[in-house]
């Protein structure tokens, strides 16, 4: 699902977020700018609530739990659950999580946030688990440490035999099996399993929305754009074609956005209907704006920007912006 190593992100950060740049507000650039849209992806619609819970019957297993180590002494793995039913359903909440072990330790559940979708990558609007489709998935992490099993009297150790996942309301239950057993830290506590909300899944990839993709690449002109917390960021994305043919908005692209550290990874689509056929050589410029959280750091932040995530991902450029106090 969405876990993905946050230290790629912090050293991307790192390069751009120091301090100094001169103020100014948004880069003048020669020619029209194609002005903003508040458009997004079909894929990314939200969705009005099944009718029905989703049961363990409509689910199954995408293999089985793999926990990798946490650094915690303990282990993490992301579950992935496919909807088999028939009928859309919902998958709200968090489950409970127990390992089915007659004569193990105590077992407790404690929540854990939804690991945060990490740029470049996109995922489904939560509502799509309100509205979970046949064929689609969903996903839940799931942290475990501290298994400290008391030795019985003439019965050897045994692992637990499966790991129960028990969904919200008496929906019944899933089995799964596992790949590790966390090494036992202190045997006056309990096993510790972490369990999250249930989360969405990555956007499906489609194909690039154009052949010259590789060939296309993208700037933010200009000293580094203010704005104060709160308060929208406006910008401006120069994409250049650096290929041997025309390229058209006949198949509109998405593009991704972050301002980091405290911002969430947006979607939205690119205004086609006003962009113009970039030709060789050429370039064209189109006006951005992204909100800075109330919780964004003053003075300098990364301001992450890509062109189609679903398809080529690319052309990708990390800039820089300046939240003023």
């Amino acid at each position: 699902m969405h876990l993905k190593v946050a230290i790629v992100l912090l050293a991307s950060l790192s390069a751009v977020s120091g301090c100094g740049g001169s103020k100014g507000s948004v880069a003048k650039v020669e020619g029209p700018v194609v002005p903003w849209v508040q458009a997004k992806p079909a894929q990314l619609a939200e969705r009005s609530p099944a009718a029905a819970p989703c049961k363990a019957a409509d689910l199954a297993m995408r293999g089985d739990v793999n926990f990798a180590a946490n650094g915690r002494g303990g282990g993490i793995a992301v579950i992935a659950l496919e909807h088999t039913g028939k009928q859309p359903c919902r998958l709200e909440g968090s489950p409970q999580i127990k390992l089915v072990k007659g004569e193990g330790p105590e077992q407790i559940n404690t929540p854990l946030q939804r690991p945060p979708v990490i740029f470049p990558d996109t995922a489904y609007p939560l509502s799509t688990l309100s509205s979970l489709q046949p064929g689609e998935i969903a996903g839940l992490t799931l942290t475990w440490t501290n298994w400290c099993q008391k030795a019985v009297p003439g019965k050897p150790h045994l692992a637990p035999k499966a790991l129960r996942i028990t969904l919200p309301g008496q929906n019944g239950h899933l089995d799964a099996n596992y790949n590790a057993v966390p090494p036992c830290l202190d045997p006056s506590k309990p096993s510790a399993i972490g369990v999250s909300p249930f989360e969405t899944a990555k956007v499906k990839p489609t194909p690039p929305w154009t052949s010259a993709s590789s060939q296309v690449t993208a700037s933010v002109p200009g000293p580094p754009p203010h704005a104060r917390r709160g308060a929208l960021l406006h910008f401006v994305v120069v994409l250049r074609n650096g290929s041997q043919q025309t390229m058209r908005f006949d198949r509109c692209p998405s593009y991704v956005q972050q301002l980091v550290p405290a911002g969430e990874v947006e979607v939205h689509t690119l205004n086609c209907a006003a962009a113009k056929p970039i030709a060789p050589g050429a370039s064209e410029a189109f006006a951005m704006q992204i909100r800075v959280p109330e919780k964004a750091p003053a003075g300098g932040n990364g301001l992450f920007w890509g062109l189609d995530p679903f398809g080529a991902k690319t052309p990708q450029l990390s800039s820089r912006a300046v939240v003023d106090k």
